[in-house]
């Protein structure tokens, strides 16, 4: 595309979009980072307290919620840039854009993805492959070091639980 294809109108709001479109992948990036912060510290104080072993356990609950504002800044993310790229597709095919497209803001979600005009499903970006292994991942991470922390107590519940189930069958 030319450079001077473009107006001032036109140009500030594309500017304002990518903003937009940068501030919500930033979001995005500071969920898991946050996620990874409070994660740390929980291990920290379940390992230094014998106690407070199954207290990790409790991760997984902001582990659930970064996970789903995660996928809602993704999914504002991609409505976006749909938004954006359905104003570039207006403005080559109309040259002329309308009052009505500039500085339009709210994100264009589509429920299917249509190849033609560029634009993809913003529904489920919980599951997509930046965001699924990474939540996952923390999630196994969690459920192993507790598991880890309270070995002996597992082991001594199920070294009661078969004494009684012998001591019952006797």
């Amino acid at each position: 595309m030319k450079e001077d294809c473009f107006n001032n109108d036109e140009r500030l709001y594309l500017e304002m979009m990518q903003g937009n479109i940068e501030r919500m992948a930033s979001n995005s990036a500071n969920c898991k980072t946050w996620l990874v912060t409070i994660t740390a510290g929980f291990m920290a104080i379940s390992c230094s307290f014998a106690e407070l072993n199954w207290w990790l356990l409790l991760t997984l609950l902001p582990t659930a919620m970064f996970w789903y504002l995660d996928g809602f800044y993704l999914s504002l993310e991609r409505g976006m840039r749909n938004r954006q790229r359905d104003f570039l597709n207006k403005q080559n095919t109309v040259g002329e854009t309308s009052k009505q497209l500039l500085y339009n803001f709210k994100p264009l979600t589509k429920d299917k993805d249509d190849e033609e005009n560029g634009f993809v499903k913003t529904t489920g970006q919980w599951k997509t492959k930046s965001v699924l292994p990474f939540y996952l991942t923390l999630i196994i991470v969690i459920i192993v070091i507790t598991l880890i922390l309270n070995w002996d107590c597992i082991c001594d519940f199920l070294s009661s639980l078969f004494q009684n189930c012998r001591t019952q069958n006797s």
